[in-house]
């Protein structure tokens, strides 16, 4: 005798595996939005190392104008100078432009493979300096 509204419980043969399928879409899913992540992560990588590499740069540049840049020539090979030197030791590829006395202008591109698919990956970042410190009408300390 069986209830009216009750169904058999046993697995009917057309639906076996139907939970191995599932589960196999649920890996791949998973294994994609994972991939996704790992490689996102080394394009903020990449754009966090360029935007220091940019920053450290001008600073660099504008340190080595002095205290008083005149916005001479020599001002501006100073600064240049100092800045591809600082992206020379860090192994870092950018541009340097003076914008004018104690101005610098620094921008730096990185380039990255990311981890799981190799995808080359580039950011470019790009700061600017101004020195704002110095004596400029010679006043006296007290």
């Amino acid at each position: 005798m069986t209830c009216p509204g009750r169904t058999d419980a046993r697995v009917r043969d057309d639906e076996r595996g139907s939970v191995a399928v599932l589960f196999c879409f649920i890996v791949l899913i998973a294994s994609v939005l994972v991939t996704g992540l790992v490689d996102a992560g080394t394009a903020i990588q990449a754009a966090n190392r360029a935007d220091t590499y940019s920053a450290e740069a001008a600073r660099a540049a504008s340190i080595a104008v002095g205290p008083v840049p005149t916005g001479g020539s020599a001002d501006a090979t100073l600064a240049v100078t100092a800045a591809r030197g600082y992206l020379e030791q860090a192994g870092a590829v950018g541009t340097v432009n003076v914008l004018g006395p104690g101005v610098v202008e620094v921008s730096v591109t990185v380039t990255a493979s990311t981890p799981l698919l190799g995808i080359a990956v580039s950011q470019t970042r790009t700061h600017t300096a101004q020195l704002l410190v110095g004596v400029t009408h010679g006043e006296g300390l007290s």
